[in-house]
């Protein structure tokens, strides 16, 4: 069992900008609608930008992005700041409604991932130079191969079963090359919302409110 605080989500209209950017400083994360049809996810800076423990920069990587611009100046000085894309509002829009129960900026939750496992499925683990190196210096250069890997737009990835799981994922989830584990699952932060929508999406449990309507294209 992992316990974390994670940021709490809220959403702002553009007027309440003063209560959004005073969230953030507690430690929350604000979607701030600019308009009704844009918003900017406002997350508080990250103290190095390859600091993969910091949940602003997954919840950034969870839009599909992977830059962000820290103000100087405006509404949102010293903070985090990023437009979310037109296709990406859907995922805003339920963090914030999962969240609206959530009284505090900030919350501490409790994972169990071995009773999880939802982040080893329906994913795309891409491998690098050192993963590949692990995999050949540990005798496992076969992982490189079908039926484990593939090529993708000049990319080698890990492949998955046809249920959509990771062919390493055993029964009771644990890896079972977790020694040689490509970085990007090591990686990986309990509590960030990529875990928390895979949780979401694969498992159906939710994090704080259950959504109205299914916010994931079937």
């Amino acid at each position: 069992m992992t316990a974390v605080v994670r940021s709490v989500v809220r959403s702002f209209k553009a007027k309440y900008w003063k209560e959004a950017a005073a969230f953030v400083r507690l430690g929350g994360h604000a979607v701030y609608w600019e308009s009704p049809a844009r918003a900017r996810l406002v997350v508080p800076a990250p103290e190095r930008n390859d600091d993969w423990t910091d949940l602003g920069i997954w919840s950034i990587f969870d839009l599909g992005l992977e830059r962000w611009t820290v103000r100087k100046d405006g509404k949102f000085p010293g903070l985090a700041t990023v437009r979310v894309p037109d296709d990406a509002l859907h995922i805003v829009k339920r963090r914030a409604e999962r969240d609206s129960v959530h009284p505090k900026a900030t919350l501490k939750v409790s994972y169990d991932c071995l009773a999880c496992g939802a982040c080893c499925r329906d994913n795309e683990v891409v491998l690098d130079e050192d993963d590949m190196k692990r995999f050949r210096d540990a005798g496992r250069a076969e992982l490189l191969k079908k039926p484990w890997s593939k090529r993708k737009d000049g990319k080698v990835i890990l492949t998955l079963k046809d249920n959509g799981r990771c062919h390493h994922l055993r029964r009771d989830n644990k890896c079972k090359i977790y020694d040689v584990r490509p970085a990007a699952c090591s990686v990986f932060p309990v509590a960030s919302e990529c875990c928390i929508a895979a949780r979401e999406y694969e498992l159906e449990v939710f994090d704080g409110l259950a959504p109205e309507e299914w916010p994931w294209p079937e």
